[in-house]
């Protein structure tokens, strides 16, 4: 029967490998309110991470 159930040592060797393989990547993404576009300027309302007169890129890959 106990070779049905790993031992400890065996159960933290499996954790560990899962742990430091596991996809750790994340990718920031703000979502916000255009409020008016003219002469290739928009404003937009809720983007906190941005400042004035820095250049974003839309979904639609428009910049």
């Amino acid at each position: 029967l106990k070779h049905l159930f790993p031992g400890t040592a065996e159960v933290s060797s499996i954790l560990e490998e899962r742990i430091l393989g596991a996809d750790t990547s994340a990718e920031l993404e703000e979502t916000g309110r255009v409020l008016s576009i003219g002469d290739g300027i928009a404003r937009v309302y809720g983007l906190r991470n941005v400042q004035a007169e820095e250049m974003v890129e839309f979904s639609s890959g428009l910049k």
